[in-house]
């Protein structure tokens, strides 16, 4: 079994990941690079991170960390929809919601291996 992580600095880093993502996604938009979609390949790194820091954290809850990390990318979908600088995406929720699968998939292997190490 994976040891658990130091409860009070793992929540402030997961608090610090939720507010990095929020006010990047709200932010005015920086120059992105010409790659066709490059932006959708940083949402799903973004929430895949944040759901795999949240499914470390809070496990036996994965169901709730994917809908939560889920969520939370649909709320700043339609925020970025209110402001004049950002645009509203269905496809960048999709790559939210890919990204917290991605995280979950990960920290499910990260666990596994850690397990499989402890074992041996």
């Amino acid at each position: 079994m994976m040891p658990p992580l130091p409860r009070r600095p793992a929540l402030l880093i997961g608090v610090a990941l939720i507010l990095a993502i929020a006010i990047g996604s709200l932010m005015p938009a920086p120059p992105l690079p010409d790659t066709p979609d490059s932006d959708k390949i940083a949402h799903l790194l973004g929430y895949a991170v944040l759901s795999g820091w949240w499914a470390l954290l809070l496990r036996g809850h994965w169901l709730q960390v994917l809908v939560g990390a889920s969520a939370f990318g649909v709320l700043i979908e339609f925020l970025q929809g209110q402001t004049a600088y950002r645009s509203f995406d269905l496809y960048d929720m999709l790559a939210n919601a890919c990204g917290a699968l991605l995280g979950l998939a990960l920290a499910a292997l990260l666990g596994r291996l850690i397990q499989i190490r402890t074992a041996s």
